[in-house]
């Protein structure tokens, strides 16, 4: 019996020696871990803080980047439109060298038929109209192109000279001259037989608009042909 009451109270005395380890034990790493809870919230927090701040950061990044971006992009949109300007600047000024040489041939060839001609005289003029921006010859012109045909002598010069109004381009004005002579000149060749080596073309577009009063009369007859007839002056 003794001996089951030593026995008794030594397990008593050993769990309650157990407990108190335990208790002495796990306390401190329960406090450890709590610890360390605690400081990695506030880890979190900071990192949380930061990566914030981080975001922050880029964006006001970015803004700057694209302000930066959109100036790129305005300076070459404004260079590239000065290239343009410059570029139509030269276009411009080589049409006015192509158009100043222009009258420059046509001035050099006029001067050519008026030499050739100093050997003639001018016998007659006729004159064959046209309707507005059109180079086809009409009916009453074909007629006075006839006409022309059959009074022509043995020994003669054609000088056939286009014009046109003065509505429109320049060179355009010249191009469109230089059809309506053209048609003058098929006509006569194609139809009665007259030889080309005969007959000097020349366009001269605008330059000289027919004389009068009314500006509508004077457009009408400036869309015209004239067809002068040179002889021999002797």
């Amino acid at each position: 019996m003794r001996t089951l009451l030593l026995f008794a109270a030594a397990c008593v005395l050993t769990g309650c020696a157990t407990k108190r380890y335990v208790r002495e034990t796990v306390a401190p790493v329960n406090q450890k871990t709590s610890d360390l809870d605690k400081r990695s919230a506030e880890n979190a927090t900071a990192v949380q803080a930061l990566d914030d701040k981080t975001q922050r950061n880029i964006s006001r990044v970015d803004e700057k980047a694209g302000a930066a971006e959109a100036r790129a992009n305005e300076a070459a949109r404004l260079a590239g439109q000065a290239g343009t300007q410059a570029a139509q600047a030269g276009e411009k000024a080589e049409a006015a060298r192509a158009l100043a040489e222009g009258g420059v041939a046509r001035a050099g060839k006029l001067e050519k038929v008026v030499a050739d001609l100093d050997k003639f005289r001018l016998a007659s003029t006729t004159k064959v109209f046209f309707a507005f921006n059109q180079s086809n010859l009409n009916d009453d012109g074909k007629k006075d192109l006839d006409a022309l045909a059959r009074s022509l002598p043995p020994r003669y010069v054609l000088e056939v000279q286009g014009f046109s109004d003065s509505v429109g381009d320049a060179d355009y004005n010249y191009a469109l001259s230089e059809k309506r002579a053209a048609a003058v000149v098929r006509y006569l060749t194609t139809q009665h037989k007259v030889p080309v080596y005969r007959i000097s073309t020349l366009g001269l577009g605008k330059e000289m608009p027919a004389v009068g009063g009314d500006p509508r009369e004077i457009r009408k007859l400036s869309r015209r042909v004239e067809v002068k007839l040179y002889t021999p002056a002797e």
